[in-house]
């Protein structure tokens, strides 16, 4: 993934208020000062190569083309937009500023995010996951909602709706923004700032950074916003009940920033999993089922959400049979030998009886790859 400051600048442009502040630091403000007036054409005017290093460069690029796709739209100037949106008033004062109305604003800004980003990626220069993580915060979050959340007026502990979405990468990246905006709320930070963290690899260290909090803080922080919005999840349906309840059971538990990077989707399957403590049979049970997983996944070579949502949805089992090019009956080998590996190792951490362990491994041998994750919710 990008940095996660790439993130924060390009969402500036939806926050209002943070968009002076984000155009002022890229140096966009300077540059329109020595050689743009307030009459340049938005329309045709081409973005000339900023200032800094690769990251801020691109970033510069990306806020400033969606500034003019933006303006050519609404058929007004660059300037008067960044204006406009960084008065403070919203989406409603901005568009009364422009003389033009709240959902023609709204429209026009958010479409010219998405239009560039879809760009940038389609080039290269930035990474799908990115794109994704910028494109589900501008979907699930009101603008003005965000915008009172970075004023400091709650925006981030307000209620957000489940959107229905398509796919498990869309599913995941909505459980990543919400795990964020509940994780703001908690450490009182900007709701941008959490989930950019999260979408980094080193998030939980600029987590603490941000909020001033110990790493044991945000990490709980960020296990109680990951559970919630896990169980958020399987109530709107996106997850099944089985995968909620042992996805959100594991949450509990396990590293988060394991957690993190397998619903980010660059988790490392063979990398170990060491085993952590658990306070109850549903917790130790759930590790047990996410250990397996991991192991198959390995052994598979397959993203690691993958594999775990082929164990609770015939069509996630057919896309991963036709990914790995293994059969049914290979995948259903993996992922038993995995969770029989799992098994162990909760009971070499006296976390799992023998006679568990024992029945368990006895509907293993007789369960089929749909049945195995059903075995572990307890």
């Amino acid at each position: 993934m990008r940095k996660a400051s790439l993130l924060l600048v390009l969402l500036a442009v939806v926050l209002g208020g943070g968009l002076v502040a984000g155009f002022v630091a890229l140096g966009g403000t300077s540059n329109l000062e020595s050689t743009q007036t307030a009459t340049t054409d938005p329309c045709t005017t081409k973005i000339v190569p900023q200032q800094g290093d690769a990251m801020e460069a691109e970033a510069s690029s990306i806020l400033l083309t969606s500034l003019n796709t933006a303006a050519c739209s609404l058929e007004v100037t660059r300037e008067d937009l960044v204006l406009a949106l960084g008065s403070g008033d919203g989406i409603d004062g901005a568009a009364r500023l422009l003389g033009v109305q709240p959902a023609a604003l709204q429209d026009a800004v958010l479409g010219a995010i998405t239009e560039t980003v879809d760009a940038e990626s389609a080039a290269g220069r930035l990474t799908p996951t990115t794109a994704l993580a910028i494109q589900t915060l501008i979907d699930v979050v009101p603008p003005d909602q965000l915008l009172a959340a970075v004023r400091n007026e709650g925006g981030e502990c307000a209620p957000i709706a489940w959107k229905q979405v398509d796919g498990l990468e869309q599913i995941t990246a909505e459980v990543g923004v919400l795990t964020g905006l509940r994780a703001a709320c908690a450490l009182q930070i900007a709701p941008i700032e959490a989930v950019a963290a999260l979408a980094d690899p080193a998030g939980l260290q600029g987590l603490a950074a941000r909020s001033g909090r110990s790493q044991d803080e945000v990490e709980q922080a960020v296990r109680t916003a990951m559970v919630a919005s896990i169980e958020q999840a399987q109530e709107a349906g996106a997850l099944s009940g089985t995968e909620g309840s042992v996805l959100g059971a594991a949450a509990a538990v396990a590293p988060v920033e394991r957690i993190l990077a397998i619903v980010r989707g660059d988790d490392d399957p063979c990398e170990p999993f060491a085993w952590s403590k658990t306070t109850s049979s549903s917790q130790a049970l759930a590790e047990v089922a996410l250990l397996g997983v991991v192991d198959a996944a390995c052994q598979l070579q397959a993203p690691t959400f993958d594999v775990f949502a082929a164990l609770a949805n015939p069509s996630e089992l057919a896309t991963l049979e036709q990914t790995t090019g293994k059969s049914e009956a290979e995948i259903n080998a993996a992922i038993k030998d995995g969770l029989q590996k799992g098994l162990a190792a909760g009971q070499d951490a006296g976390d799992v009886s023998g006679l568990v362990a024992f029945g368990l491994n006895l509907a293993l041998s007789q369960a089929n790859v749909l049945d195995l994750l059903s075995t572990f919710v307890g």
